[in-house]
C-alpha cells in the first residue's frame, strides 16, 4: 500500500490543518446537530473526500471516542474494507447524467440496512449535468430523515446557487508548509525513515503546497530507508544551487556565457526542466529578499516573468531545450525591448514614430527580437491613436488610398473590433497603401513595417476587417 493511502486521515485527529472544519463538525456530531447536506469546497488535495468519509463514519460509529470514529467497531471496519452498503461514494465525473441521480433518489427511500443514516458522498459534484442538478435539488429540499448528503467540489462556481443554498458549506484552506513538514516528519518516524532538513525543504518546495504531492514525492525518493538531499541530487539529476546562483547572476548581467552553462548542463545529462524549475524558485526567493532590503527588483521581475512564461510553454513544446534556450535569449536581449518601449511612448503616439532616417531613435536597426513578441505588451487604445494622428491621416489618406473610395476611419474601427495589435496600427499610417479592384498593394519603408505586413495573423486581421466593410476576395501584395 502506498504511503498516501496508508496515512490518509481516518479520523478528525489526523486531519491536517483544517482546524475550523474539524472543530465545527466534531461539535455538531457531539451535539447530534448534523444537517442533511454538506458542501465541502475549494482546493484540491486538502482533505475534502477524507473529511467526507470521517463525517460519515463519525455519525454512524457505534462507539465514538471523543466524537471521533473509533475505527474498531463493525461499522468502521466494514467501511474500511469497503463492505458497508449504507455509505455510498459516487464520482460525479463518471455519473453525470440525470438517470444516475434518479437512481440515487429511488434507493434513498429505503432504510439503511446497518447504520443509523444512509449517507451519499458525491465527489466532484460540479461535474453533474444541469438536469442532474435539477433532479438532485428535489431530494435536497425534502430528504428522507434517514438520508444525508456530503458533496465535495474543487470548482464551487460551477455548482448552482440553488444547490449551495440547501447545504451547509465549508471552505477548505490550502495546507501550510509547516503542517506539510510536520506530516512528513510524522510519516518518516512511523516508517523508521531517516530524512534530513534539506530534503524536506526540497519536497515541500516541489509539492506546491499539496500534501498528496508531498507524500508521493517523499515515497518516490526514499532509498534504503533513508532520504538525503545528496541522493535526491543524484537521483533526479538536479543542478547544484551554486550553479543556479551563478546562472541567475549572469542573466542579470546579460552575460552570454550563461549559454555555456546551459549547454554544459545538457551535455552532463541534467534534467533541464527541473533545472529551470529550481531557477524559478531561486529567482523568486532572491526577488523577495531584495524587496525586503528595499532594493530595485525590476530586473528580477523581468527575468522571473520570462522564465515562468517559458516554463509554461514547454507543455506543448516540440523540443524543451530549444524553448528554454529561446527564453534565455529573450532575457539576454531584454534591454533592446526596453529601448523600444522607451522610444515608442504609448500615451503620446505620433504617426511619425517609426523613423526612416539613421538617428539614435532609429529603433529598426536596434531590435533584436521579432516585433510580434513585443506586440503582446501593447493594447489598442483607439482614442489615443485617432486623436494624435488625425492631422497626419488627413494629409496622407488621399495619397495612400487614392485609387478607391476607401474609408480609412471605418477601416481603423474595424481593425479595433478585430483586436489588431499596436504594431500593426503603428505601421499602417507610415506605409503607402492602395486598394485597386481586388488587390491591396502595400509599400513599406522600414523593416518593422515589413515584418508586420508579412505576419500571417496580421494579414488575416486586415482581410477580416476589409470583409467587414464588404470588400471581399482581396489579395495582399507587398512591394
Amino acid at each position: 500500500m502506498s504511503l498516501y493511502l496508508k496515512y490518509r486521515p481516518a479520523d478528525f485527529k489526523n486531519l491536517v490543518w483544517q482546524s475550523f472544519v474539524k472543530d465545527t463538525l466534531q461539535k455538531a456530531v457531539s451535539d447530534n446537530k448534523t444537517v442533511w447536506a454538506y458542501l465541502l469546497c475549494w482546493p484540491r488535495w486538502t482533505g475534502k473526500t477524507s473529511t467526507a468519509r470521517i463525517i460519515a463514519k463519525a455519525i454512524n460509529c457505534e462507539n465514538p471516542q471523543n466524537w471521533n470514529p473509533c475505527l474498531q467497531c463493525s461499522i468502521c471496519r466494514d467501511f474500511a474494507d469497503e463492505r458497508l452498503m449504507d455509505i455510498i461514494e459516487i464520482d460525479a465525473a463518471s455519473n453525470t447524467w440525470v438517470d444516475n441521480i434518479r437512481e440515487i433518489i429511488e434507493r434513498a427511500q429505503f432504510q439503511p440496512s446497518k447504520t443509523k443514516y444512509k449517507i451519499y458522498i458525491i465527489d466532484e459534484v460540479h461535474m453533474l449535468s444541469k438536469w442532474a442538478f435539477n433532479a438532485l435539488l428535489k431530494i435536497l429540499e425534502e430528504p428522507p430523515s434517514h438520508v444525508k448528503f456530503i458533496l465535495a467540489t474543487t470548482e464551487t462556481h460551477k455548482v448552482p446557487e440553488t444547490i449551495i443554498s440547501r447545504c451547509q458549506r465549508y471552505d477548505f484552506k490550502r495546507i501550510s508548509n509547516t503542517d506539510v513538514k510536520e506530516r512528513l516528519e510524522y510519516i518518516a518516524n512511523a516508517e523508521w525513515i531517516k530524512i534530513d532538513e534539506k530534503s524536506i525543504e526540497y519536497i515541500i518546495k516541489n509539492s506546491a503546497g499539496w500534501l498528496r504531492n508531498a507524500i508521493s514525492l517523499f515515497e518516490q525518493l526514499i532509498f534504503d530507508s533513508e532520504l538525503s538531499y545528496e541522493n535526491i541530487v543524484k537521483k533526479l539529476e538536479i543542478v547544484d544551487e551554486d550553479i543556479i546562483s551563478t546562472f541567475l547572476e549572469k542573466l542579470i548581467n546579460k552575460d552570454a556565457k550563461v549559454i555555456d552553462i546551459f549547454d554544459k548542463s545538457i551535455d552532463d545529462g541534467k534534467n533541464i526542466k527541473l533545472f529551470f524549475k529550481e531557477l524559478i524558485y531561486f529567482t523568486k526567493a532572491k526577488t523577495l529578499n531584495e524587496i525586503r532590503l528595499s532594493n530595485d527588483v525590476t530586473k528580477y521581475i523581468e527575468i522571473l516573468d520570462t522564465l515562468d512564461e517559458t516554463y509554461s510553454k514547454t507543455k506543448n513544446s516540440l523540443d524543451e531545450n530549444t524553448t528554454f534556450l529561446i527564453g534565455i535569449l529573450k532575457i539576454l536581449n531584454s534591454y533592446n525591448t526596453k529601448k523600444v518601449i522607451e522610444t515608442v511612448q504609448v500615451n503620446n503616439i505620433q504617426t511619425s514614430t517609426i523613423p526612416t532616417n539613421n538617428t539614435k531613435e532609429n529603433i529598426v536597426e536596434e531590435i533584436a527580437i521579432s516585433p510580434d513578441d513585443l506586440s503582446d505588451i501593447f493594447w489598442w487604445d483607439d482614442d489615443e491613436v485617432v486623436n494624435n494622428s488625425t492631422s497626419k491621416e488627413n494629409n496622407s489618406s488621399e495619397n495612400n488610398w487614392n485609387k478607391s473610395n476607401f474609408d480609412l476611419a471605418t477601416f481603423r474601427q474595424k481593425l479595433k473590433d478585430n483586436w489588431a495589435k499596436w504594431w500593426l496600427v503603428l505601421a499602417l499610417p507610415a506605409a503607402k497603401i492602395e486598394l485597386y479592384w481586388t488587390t491591396l498593394s502595400i509599400w513599406t519603408t522600414t523593416k518593422i513595417q515589413k515584418w508586420q505586413f508579412e505576419n500571417i495573423d496580421n494579414q488575416n486581421i486586415i482581410l477580416k476587417s476589409l470583409a467587414d466593410m464588404w470588400i471581399q476576395n482581396v489579395n495582399i501584395k507587398l512591394n
